[in-house]
């Protein structure tokens, strides 16, 4: 398994996009939605830039790393951001990783020395 951050692709992972699902979604979810991964599978409103697909990337790697057990990982991450009082997702440990993945791909289109 690679760091957080790694763009590279993952065998077996497959985006799909959907621009239908942007407004269902969005009543879901989170107005701002933007993917979805469940598994391998990422399912996007609209194409991943670089950044956006690392950080849906990582959700790879977690899913990857917990299996089925992920799901229920990720709600109680959920639950004990929401108790701490940094919400549902901004706190969230797996959004955090995530975010850090997005970040480091930023970083390394910045300066690709």
């Amino acid at each position: 398994m690679s760091g957080a951050g790694s763009n590279r692709p993952l065998p077996g992972h497959r985006v799909h996009v959907v621009p239908w699902l942007g407004p269902v979604g969005a009543r879901i979810f989170f107005p701002g939605w933007l993917a979805i991964t469940l598994g391998r599978e990422i399912i996007a409103r609209r194409p991943l830039a670089s950044d956006e697909l690392a950080h849906e990337l990582e959700h790879v790697r977690q899913w990857e790393r917990y299996g089925a057990r992920f799901a229920a990982r990720y709600v109680r991450a959920s639950c004990r951001s929401w108790r701490a009082g940094t919400g549902w997702y901004q706190g969230n440990r797996f959004e955090v990783a995530a975010r850090r993945a997005a970040e480091a791909s930023r970083s390394a289109a910045a300066d690709p020395a």
